[in-house]
């Protein structure tokens, strides 16, 4: 063989050498994107097992050397080790104000005669077994009797006026309307469970029926939720989400939408739920029309019209950005970028806990000492951690999310009476959630308006801390009564029992 023989074996060789290394590229290539997609399906799948059987608390238990820089959130942990060593069960004792039967036992007269001196025993004290009883609740008729009067002449007869009645000509009383609102709005209870509940009491009353008396009630309602949003809207910030609510169609259920408006200060402490068809953008913007301060809300870009005038500045959600790395955190089980991001968010929480009795502009101040210098190593370690973390994973996209909403995020440093985390709105909707649970749907787009009046307010007594059932009981009876221009009073936030609204 000779020279030149040899040279060619050499460069097919190479050629050969070439294109198997080139194959050994696509391979690689192919292999990585097959992990990455493996990944991506393990956590997806972990996510969902979690979702569906694991704890609903994001809580975490492990803790990020960086606390030990911060002697505020220190503090608070040791606080609550603390407390925690303490919390042994203890049975509450009953309240004074509930009814007491007293059931007395005393020794026959045989029995009080020493064992020893055979002398008279006499009493020395008692003890006392409490034990909490429940008689059902019952059904009872007003009998609104009309007295008539005439003349011995035949020339007039006249007869007692009467209070309007929440419902003209209809049977139900407030407390009964009120008692039917409460078990499905605020106790999540189906009507025709009601309906069951009812007949064990003796009295027959269809689903239908009570259907139609919780339209023409929300009705009744509807202008006092009106005078709430006036009220809501001249507020500096307000909270806002919005949930699926399933409608019934003509052929199947549609997907209408339930969004919450909270104000949590102490001029008109309120929640406000309002109905649309879809998710359109132009919901909040109509509901939010003249409003002007900060907006509390998650990352849907609904809100961007509103932002843009200038008017409503946006505040971004913490807990948002922590969840998206708890779940990731989850399933990994161990050190990962994810937990750690999630003990240094753990750390604003902490600073947050010890502020959060404080008054607003004590809190600004606090917050600028404490929780600033935080904020901005954390996004200085996000920045960091997303120029080395593999494109397109679970990981990429959290980091990226609390990098794109960093200025909402920081906003909360603006003004002591926002908050790092838009929690309050997301707990305003866990009633929809729970009573969607058990109801299903709305029967039309009329029905979950009706719902959201009634939810607004039911929340909104709670909110005041308010006996949900007394209040809703008294302002049935007292708004067909009352002149619109009293109306006012009888919102939670200016409720007073007892007194005169007409």
């Amino acid at each position: 063989m000779d020279v030149n023989e040899v040279l060619k074996l050499l460069v097919a060789k190479d050629v050969q050498i070439s294109e198997l290394l080139k194959q050994i590229g696509t391979l690689q290539d192919e292999l990585k994107k097959q992990s990455l997609l493996t990944e991506k399906l393990q956590a997806q799948l972990e996510n969902l097992l979690r979702v569906l059987y694991g704890k609903k608390s994001e809580k975490q238990q492990s803790k990020h050397k960086s606390e030990e820089d911060n002697p505020a959130a220190d503090d608070v942990d040791k606080t609550t080790s603390n407390n925690n060593s303490k919390n042994k069960p203890i049975r509450k004792k009953l309240p004074d104000n509930l009814e007491r039967e007293i059931i007395k036992y005393e020794l026959p007269e045989a029995d009080r005669i020493c064992d020893l001196c055979q002398q008279i025993c006499h009493c020395i004290g008692k003890e006392v077994t409490e034990q909490l009883e429940f008689i059902p609740a019952r059904l009872y008729v007003k009998e609104h009797r009309r007295y008539k009067y005439g003349c011995r002449h035949g020339c007039s007869v006249k007869i007692a006026t009467m209070p309007q009645q929440p419902i003209p000509k209809g049977i139900p009383g407030p407390g009964l309307l009120a008692e039917i609102l409460i078990n499905k709005y605020q106790d999540a209870l189906p009507l025709y469970r009601q309906s069951l509940r009812f007949k064990r009491h003796g009295i027959d009353i269809p689903e239908t029926t009570m259907c139609d008396w919780v339209r023409q009630t929300a009705q009744l309602l509807q202008p006092l939720v009106k005078l709430m949003q006036k009220d809501l809207l001249s507020v500096i910030k307000i909270h806002t989400d919005d949930t699926p609510v399933p409608v019934l169609a003509k052929t199947k259920t549609k997907q209408g939408r339930l969004w919450v408006y909270v104000a949590d200060g102490i001029t008109c402490p309120c929640t406000i739920y309002d109905y649309t068809a879809t998710r359109s953008q132009t919901a909040p913007q109509h509901f939010l029309a003249g409003f002007k301060g900060y907006l509390q809300a998650d990352a849907y870009a609904g809100y961007d019209k509103l932002y843009a005038t200038g008017d409503i500045i946006e505040v971004g959600c913490m807990a948002h950005v922590r969840r998206k790395f708890f779940e990731i955190a989850e399933s990994a089980k161990g050190d990962s970028i994810a937990q750690d991001a999630l003990d240094r968010i753990a750390t604003i929480y902490a600073i947050e806990s010890k502020c959060r009795g404080m008054d607003y502009k004590q809190r600004y101040y606090y917050r600028k000492v404490y929780l600033r210098d935080i904020y901005r190593k954390l996004r200085r370690w996000l920045l960091k951690k997303q120029k080395i973390v593999i494109p397109n994973t679970p990981i990429e996209k959290a980091i990226n999310y609390a990098l794109n909403h960093w200025r909402a995020l920081q906003n909360v440093l603006a003004d002591g009476r926002l908050e790092v985390d838009n929690n309050i709105a997301e707990r305003a909707v866990r009633p929809v959630v729970v009573g969607r649970k058990n109801y299903l749907f709305a029967g039309s787009d009329q029905g979950a308006e009706n719902a959201a009046i009634i939810y607004s307010i039911i929340e909104t007594a709670k909110q005041n801390g308010l006996n949900t059932y007394e209040y809703l009981a008294d302002l049935i009876a007292k708004v067909p009564n009352t002149k619109s221009d009293n109306l006012y009073t009888l919102l939670p936030y200016h409720y007073c029992k007892g007194c005169s609204n007409m």
